[in-house]
């Protein structure tokens, strides 16, 4: 069985899964953007499946969008005519920023009509989806695997608060992750400042995602010293220091389905702190705290109450979790999806 990616970012997941899908007799070519319709018609024959991700890098493209939302259509309605079977991974309903939502809500639903298959990665996801965009075809619960082995973990935590010049008796609640306003950091920055403890350490790490947050995170690290904001791409045999370093791991979202950075945290065996939103409930299970997103002091408490947690049970919990979701298991059940969106369309 032959099979595209697309779009490819450099998110880890997609080669992960690729190498699962691997083992169980599945070729996966790696397509960087929208194809052309040339691509489309000369490998016809070669590939059976075209596998959407992340929708939004294929249709929005700035001043260009209203061309590129034709162009994504059209090879849309190309690949249907030609043949391809067509499976979509909702790795969010929709997009995080708000602007053009009309646009977002229409691309979906087209794609929820035509779809062999759609993938969401836990039941939680799956009733939000279908709710905001029902459909009669299958739509499959297929999680994400673990990140374990993917950053190196030779530094113990040590010489990793060393490195981050961290004292030996901080208490480190880490954020991890590019830096944008649907992550809640500035919230979360404010709700530390109200209720954390002198030698407390509120460590916030990631790409600049959006300059107006990390202006004001900035704005809010310069007053409070416990508040430590590094900016910028964390190279991976750094990421490592983060984890060594960190009691816990925050992740106090505003709107989430799923987690790439959640998910880093359980494979190296770090609780985590997080709302009732997506997929966050049905993952984290024992492995941290999830507290109520409706509940205005809820992050507070949460933050208060991993301090008193038994974080050595909530660490073996996290990992059991994470051995649990190995990607031969992930790819065995997404070639099954394959399989059946390849018996026939919806």
């Amino acid at each position: 069985m032959k099979v595209a990616f697309l779009p490819v970012y450099a998110n880890p997941y997609q080669r992960l899964l690729a190498g699962g899908l691997a083992r169980q007799g599945v070729e996966v070519t790696m397509l960087p953007g929208l194809p052309s319709a040339g691509w489309l018609r000369a490998n016809r024959a070669t590939t059976d499946l075209l596998h959407f991700h992340w929708l939004y890098g294929l249709y929005m493209a700035r001043w260009r969008t209203p061309l590129q939302v034709a162009a994504f259509l059209r090879q849309l309605r190309l690949a249907r005519a030609l043949g391809y079977r067509l499976v979509w991974t909702a790795h969010n309903v929709l997009p995080h920023r708000d602007a053009l939502r009309p646009l977002h809500v229409l691309i979906r639903r087209q794609m929820m009509a035509e779809a062999d298959a759609v993938i969401v990665h836990c039941q939680a996801g799956r009733r939000e989806l279908l709710a905001r965009f029902p459909r009669n075809g299958p739509t499959a619960v297929v999680p994400i695997g673990n990140y374990a082995g993917l950053y190196p973990g030779t530094a113990d935590r040590p010489t990793a608060r060393a490195r981050l010049g961290l004292d030996s008796d901080a208490f480190v609640t880490l954020a991890l992750g590019n830096i944008a306003a649907y992550k809640g950091l500035e919230r979360f920055a404010a709700v530390f400042q109200g209720i954390a403890a002198p030698t407390d350490v509120a460590l916030i790490a990631g790409r600049d995602r959006d300059a107006g947050v990390v202006r004001r995170l900035r704005r809010a690290a310069a007053a409070d010293g416990r508040i430590r904001l590094h900016v910028g791409y964390v190279p991976d045999d750094e990421v490592q220091l983060y984890l060594a370093a960190a009691d816990a791991l925050v992740a106090p979202f505003e709107r989430i389905l799923t987690s790439s950075s959640v998910m880093v945290a359980l494979s190296y065996g770090l609780p985590v702190v997080a709302p009732d939103l997506g997929c966050m409930p049905e993952l984290i299970g024992a492995a941290g705290l999830v507290y109520p997103s409706g509940d205005p002091d809820g992050l507070a408490r949460a933050l208060a109450g991993i301090k008193r947690a038994d974080r050595g049970q909530m660490s073996a919990a996290a990992l059991t979790i994470a051995d649990r979701l190995n990607w031969d298991d992930i790819g065995q059940q997404t070639a099954e999806v394959y399989r059946a969106a390849l018996g026939g369309a919806t």
